[in-house]
């Protein structure tokens, strides 16, 4: 009887199901070109009669497949496809964006900061405040967060509580900030402490918002991280400025070999662009001066 009514074999469960978080919100992690020890990008598909697939990321045609699967799946109960949203423009956030606007005829929606790195068109271009109603009480909203990117989006599904924060916070690995494409860790902070405050105001609300990472599980206590990750790099930028002011470290170098001498060495490339954000933080909240590629107390 399960194999007529469902079409798979009892106690076997479809994409679908697999895949479903919530009513209404489905995740697949999909291999993707990210950066290690994340492997796998969170692509979300929300809605109620009209679905929206926020992060349509795996450049991989097995990957690609078991994403048509679910989707093809929930267009079987009748449900329609109203576009896909990318929430940021690196590379391992994109790869099948053009692909399935093609396949369903469906626009892309992104912020125009990130229409502007990627290398094709966005059919429109939305902003903080945008939403879309997407039936049976879904309506996703989306909330500017720049800072790891400067067109960083998350969405927010006013329904299940249900958000995507991109590459706001992470399940697994770290985030960085990379000013040579647009970073900046000012602007990143405000954003996580902006998000905190929405998540408790819900959680007055009697409400409970989980955040689904584009890298890792999803976070069923989203304030708990996003404060986590403001004391993580606020610990990091006083190492920073302790370098600097107290160790009297003024070249580059070796204000990252102070401040990241618990990261192994190997590392040290990748730490090397947060040391560079959190230089140029300082120096614009006037506590040092550039020096070379260095700095030195004001």
């Amino acid at each position: 009887m399960c194999a007529r009514v469902t079409g798979y074999p009892c106690g076997v469960q479809s994409p679908r199901e697999q895949a479903q978080i919530a009513a209404g919100a489905w995740v697949l992690a999909l291999d993707t070109p990210t950066l290690p020890p994340a492997t796998a990008t969170n692509t979300l598909v929300i809605g109620g009669d009209r679905l929206l697939i926020v992060e349509p990321a795996t450049p991989h045609a097995r990957e690609q497949a078991r994403l048509d699967a679910l989707v093809g799946e929930l267009l079987a109960e009748g449900r329609t496809l109203a576009g896909v949203v990318i929430t940021h423009h690196h590379v391992d956030h994109v790869g099948y964006a053009t692909a399935l606007r093609d396949a369903h005829d469906i626009p892309i929606f992104a912020h125009a900061e990130t229409a502007s790195r990627v290398p094709f068109e966005v059919d429109t271009q939305i902003a903080e405040g945008w939403s879309i109603d997407l039936g049976d009480g879904h309506e996703l909203e989306a909330l500017h967060t720049p800072g790891h990117a400067p067109g960083h989006l998350v969405l927010w599904d006013r329904k299940t509580e249900v958000a995507h924060a991109g590459d706001l916070v992470a399940g697994e690995g770290t985030i960085l900030v990379d000013v040579s494409d647009g970073g900046d860790m000012s602007t990143y902070l405000d954003s996580l402490r902006r998000m905190a405050a929405r998540v408790r105001a819900r959680r007055e609300l009697g409400r409970a918002p989980s955040f689904v990472p584009a890298h890792g599980p999803v976070l069923d206590d989203p304030a708990a991280v996003l404060d986590h990750y403001v004391a993580h790099r606020l610990a990091r930028e006083d190492k920073v400025r302790r370098a600097v002011v107290e160790g009297g470290r003024r070249a580059f170098l070796g204000i990252l070999a102070s401040a990241y001498a618990d990261t192994p060495k190997r590392l040290w490339p990748i730490a090397a662009l947060s040391v560079e954000a959190h230089l140029r933080k300082l120096v614009d909240d006037g506590e040092l001066v550039r020096e070379g590629r260095g700095a030195r107390p004001r």
